[in-house]
């Protein structure tokens, strides 16, 4: 099922990309339509492999004695929730045409678990009505009459708690249990779905905790734009249980875009790991910064700025030419006597504010920022392609010192898909992940 449906999504992003020109209108539909259809077919069919391929644990009191766990706690009504993936997300339906990676087919569940990975395996109670087990936290399926018990046993070696803020039937008792154990540091509440279920869970049993639960702040402009995933805010909890709000809506809204709730959570809970001595990642890297991130500095210098110097060729090339004719013809030299300063170019305004631009980029490259490197990536595959396209649509034919023109900026422009590239190696995509 898994190989089904990355062909179809092969095939139905192919379908979705393809453009008839001139063709009938309904042909171009057809396409889409069935490029649609294949695209979702392909999410379906993925998901349901996983789900077929997906270990179910046979009890939560005999996992390893040595294993570290966190324990997922949540309303079963909030498993479909939980289930979503930025694949099936209907912005990215109806306006990107790309082929969806596999970070596109992460459930919310999944990149919960990923995101708490330093703490230990994820592992839950899973619901009895679940044909296959959903993709995230390892489940055990008990009876009514064992689940307490083995959910007790997981809390007694768990080091992380983790709480989805939801409307159970059974939620009401394991907040009571884990206020009794009086261990707010190793809790972390998720507010999920939206303000209302919140606002019931907080009047239903906030007041079980020692100092309650804060309200939901007002929504802000970027909160509404830039709306989160599933997950919408967490709270941590100091040691005399004094909750802490995080928001997640808007607070990155460019973060992992596939991934978006597995980064920001590390970033909206460093107290958390911090206070645990749990790394941001389960592997950290090394800090050093590897050659690949400094030759893409240098190229990414080059193809921004190469443009800029095209002036000083041209007034370069004048000049040698001037001087063959002079030498040629002395009496010339009036004729083609002329300002040819290029000072007023390079002090004017304009230009050193891009310059200035290119300089913040470079450096936010050089220290490993994730968004200067994420857009980066994105305009060496893109951009190059549409200057050459352009370049050499309205280029005129011949000329010796086009030709050297055109030299230099193909190699200019060579410089940013070679740094795109280089940026996407292991160790580059390491060392950025390890700065977060």
């Amino acid at each position: 099922m898994s190989t089904f449906g990355w062909v179809s999504l092969t095939v139905g992003a192919g379908f979705l990309g393809f453009d008839l020109g001139a063709g009938p209108d309904w042909k171009e539909w057809g396409l889409f339509a069935a490029g649609a259809v294949l695209v979702l077919a392909g999410v379906w069919a993925v998901l349901k492999g996983r789900r077929h391929l997906t270990p179910v644990l046979t009890s939560l009191q005999c996992l390893p004695v040595d294993e570290r766990i966190v324990v997922f706690l949540r309303s079963f009504k909030d498993d479909t929730g939980f289930s979503r993936v930025a694949a099936l997300r209907w912005f990215r339906l109806l306006f990107t045409f790309m082929l969806p990676t596999p970070a596109h087919l992460r459930t919310e569940e999944d990149q919960v678990g990923r995101a708490f990975a330093p703490f230990g395996r994820m592992v839950a109670l899973g619901s009895t009505t679940d044909e296959l087990p959903r993709l995230g936290a390892d489940r055990h399926y008990a009876s009514d009459g064992t689940w307490w018990n083995q959910l007790l046993a997981a809390l007694d070696r768990s080091a992380l708690v983790v709480l989805a803020a939801g409307a159970g039937r059974n939620l009401d008792r394991e907040v009571r249990e884990l206020v009794r154990r009086n261990d707010p540091t190793r809790l972390v509440l998720l507010v999920v779905r939206d303000h209302d279920q919140y606002t019931r869970f907080r009047a239903a049993l906030g007041s079980q905790f020692p100092r309650g639960l804060p309200g939901f702040p007002p929504k802000r402009v970027r909160h509404r734009l830039l709306r989160g995933r599933y997950v919408r805010a967490a709270i941590w909890f100091d040691h005399d249980w004094t909750p802490h709000w995080e928001m997640l809506d808007g607070r990155f809204p460019l973060a992992g875009i596939a991934r978006r709730t597995q980064r920001v959570l590390p970033r909206a809970l460093p107290s958390v790991y911090r206070r645990a001595g749990a790394p941001l990642r389960v592997k950290p890297t090394a800090r050093r910064r590897p050659w690949e991130v400094k030759l893409s500095v240098v190229l990414i210098a080059a193809f921004w700025l190469a443009p800029m110097l095209l002036p000083l060729l041209a007034v370069a090339l004048l000049h040698a030419v001037s001087d063959v004719i002079i030498f040629l013809d002395p009496d010339a030299a009036d004729t083609l006597a002329g300002n040819s300063d290029l000072g007023a170019f390079y002090t004017h305004w304009l230009f050193l504010v891009w310059v200035a631009v290119v300089a913040a980029c470079v450096y936010r490259v050089w220290c490993g920022g994730p968004y200067a490197i994420m857009i980066t990536r994105m305009q060496g595959v893109f951009f190059p392609v549409l200057l050459l396209a352009t370049l050499i649509g309205a280029l005129p034919a011949s000329g010796l010192w086009l030709l050297a023109v055109l030299g230099l900026l193909v190699l200019a422009l060579l410089g940013l898909p070679v740094a795109a590239l280089l940026l996407l190696r292991r160790n580059a995509r390491e060392w950025v992940d390890s700065r977060l």
